[in-house]
């Protein structure tokens, strides 16, 4: 058996949790049917027989577990275990390469995740998403898909096994692509966190992993120092069955030996202290499964070691014994592991011509043959299922992916109906805002035009109103003036007409023979009959002078003027003689003059003349 040998059968069965013992499962069923058990504790208790069961092989036993919790967890509504028993459930029908039954149970998964917002239920369920996008040989996007969980499940400190088992994936998935680097990187933290999970199974697995990640520097070396950190590892993967009794699964511990067991095998020279150890670790894993089923691979391991050491002592009967019983174990398995079953047929064909036994050794190079042709054709069917499932896949994700597309159009389109009906109704509003205010604008610019067309109308009145005042004081005034003039005229007339007299006076005085009294009575009664003419020509016709100088063509005098008043005035033709101090008749040729002047005729009658002209 080679170092590539015990590789493999290293990432065969490191890679699950385990637990402790037969002794202990029998514990927990004793527990789960015999005492009084809490919901809480029947969960734990399904979890951990569920997971045995499942990493031994014994897929009816692990659903049936499932299929308590799951019922369980509806009666309870406890979402989480839920998810948890169909993530396990999932699992197991990767373990079966059932990939068509996946999809199913990711999808009730999601669908609980949905409905009911469970953050640690989502992070379980990204878990069997995770798994299955492995399962499929999809590396790439595992690795994406776990890059974008981690950061979720590193902040729910309750989950550090879940942490564990996603870096725990990252490893082998770098392991696979030879990436000594991140394989080690992820593999030392999945050991970091299987310490503060006290889950010694998967500690022990950790151990394992990093054996493995320091096996490539010894591959690519070949120096013994590079294969003590390997052994040391392996070591403390063994020590821990040990340490803590009960806490480590036979099956984890026998394959925790097989790898010491290979690794010590390189040793170019084997000391007896090693062999030794080697041959008591190998008897140890055939008493290990002699209590544990589905074990034909580890036993035919172990067989096979004993045999590379009888080989060893050149001891070929022992040696054939142990590869024949490896044989004859591999051959009651179902399907039978061609990996490690061509393994032991190479090893019996060229155990077979080292002994000349030609006959046998081609007999079993023809078994090789047939199981390798047999694994091909089961690799093959393997890969139809896979590639089939990522072809289902693919398609339900582009339908998911175009039902999405389709739901977000059909989403933005409602929100586009939905806005653009926002948006008219409030476009309708603020029409009906602008309209309410043009409105009560135009109102208010009608009643203001109205107010102001008021106030201008008002204006114009009091304008008109003050002009009309303006013109009454006017003509008022110039009727005043007018007054003053004919007032200071006749004025003027009786002064001439006084001083007339006073000079009559003074002549008439110096004849004694004048009645002075007589005198002054006629006088008086000039003045009166004046005063009277005077008050009713000021009243009445105060523009007289200027009407009759425009009658007569601008052609009086002022002694014309002077005549045409006291005619006005309703003075006789003796009256006027005595004013002027003139002779009738002189008095009579005067108005003979004015009606040529006016254009009258020897009847019309210059009193009546004047009357007329002011009445018009």
């Amino acid at each position: 058996m080679n170092l590539k040998y015990s590789l493999l059968y290293c990432i065969l069965f490191i890679c699950a949790l385990y637990p402790a013992q037969n002794t202990f499962i029998g514990d927990l069923k004793n527990k789960l049917s015999k005492e009084p058990v809490s919901s809480a504790e029947k969960f734990k208790i399904y979890n951990e027989l569920s997971e045995y069961y499942r990493v031994s092989d014994q897929y009816p036993t692990a659903e049936k577990y499932v299929q308590k919790q799951i019922e369980l967890a509806k009666k309870e509504q406890n979402y989480t275990e839920e998810v948890k028993a169909l993530t396990q459930k999932g699992i197991i029908k990767l373990n079966q390469s059932e990939y068509d039954k996946v999809p199913p149970i990711i999808d009730a998964a999601n669908a609980i995740v949905q409905k009911r917002n469970d953050k640690t239920a989502a992070l379980y369920a990204s878990y069997l998403n995770i798994y299955y996008r492995n399962a499929l040989g999809e590396p790439e996007n595992t690795i994406k898909l776990i890059q974008k969980v981690l950061p979720l499940v590193e902040k729910q400190p309750s989950e550090i096994l879940l942490n564990a088992k996603l870096n725990y994936l990252l490893y082998g998935i770098y392991t696979e692509w030879n990436d000594a680097e991140n394989a080690t990187k992820y593999a030392k933290k999945s050991i970091e966190l299987a310490e503060k999970t006290e889950n010694k199974n998967l500690l022990s697995s950790t151990y394992s992993a990093l054996a493995v990640c320091y096996s490539f520097r010894y591959e690519k070396s070949g120096h013994l120092k590079d294969l003590k950190p390997v052994i040391e590892m392996c070591r403390k993967a063994v020590g821990l069955y040990h340490q803590f009794p009960g806490h480590v699964s036979a099956h984890v511990h026998a394959m925790a030996l097989l790898n010491l067991i290979n690794y010590y095998l390189s040793y170019p020279d084997i000391t007896p202290e090693i062999r030794k150890e080697i041959q008591n670790n190998a008897n140890e894993i055939l008493v290990l499964t002699q209590h544990t089923t589905l074990n034909q691979s580890i036993q035919a391991g172990a067989l096979g070691v004993l045999s590379n050491l009888a080989s060893r002592d050149r001891n070929d009967a022992l040696s054939e014994q142990y590869l024949l019983k490896a044989e004859q174990i591999l051959l009651t398995q179902h399907p039978v592991y061609y990996h490690v079953m061509i393994n032991v047929v190479k090893d019996l064909a060229r155990l077979y011509a080292k002994q000349n036994n030609f006959q046998k050794a081609y007999e079993y190079e023809s078994k090789v043959t047939e199981y390798s042709n047999l694994l091909f054709d089961e690799g093959q069917a393997e890969t139809a299922k896979r590639l089939e499932a990522q072809f289902q896949s693919r398609k339900k994700e582009s339908e998911l992916r175009s039902l999405t597309e389709k739901t977000a159009s059909l989403k933005k389109e409602k929100l586009l109906y939905i806005g653009l009906g926002i948006i008219g109704l409030i476009g309708a509003f603020f029409m009906f805002l602008s309209y309410h205010f043009k409105l009560r604008y135009s109102i208010e610019r009608e009643n203001k035009l109205d107010t102001e067309k008021h106030e201008a109308e008002m204006q114009i009145k009091f304008q008109k109103e003050e002009q009309a005042r303006l013109r009454a004081e006017q003509e008022l005034l110039t009727l005043q003036q007018q007054k003053l003039q004919s007032e200071v005229l006749a004025s003027h007339l009786h002064i001439q007409h006084k001083n007339k007299v006073l000079q009559q006076l003074q002549t008439q005085l110096s004849d004694t023979d004048i009645n002075i009294h007589q005198v002054v009575k006629a006088q008086n009664l000039v003045d009166n009959d004046f005063e009277k003419t005077k008050f009713r020509i000021q009243e009445l016709h105060p523009d007289f002078f200027k009407s009759i100088n425009e009658k007569a063509m601008q052609k009086l005098t002022s002694l014309d003027l002077k005549y045409c008043a006291y005619i006005y005035l309703g003075l006789d033709t003796k009256q006027i003689a005595n004013l002027l101090n003139v002779e009738p008749k002189s008095v009579r040729m005067t108005k003979y003059r004015l009606k040529k002047k006016f254009g009258l005729d020897e009847n019309t009658a210059l009193d009546s003349f004047f009357q007329k002209v002011f009445t018009e």
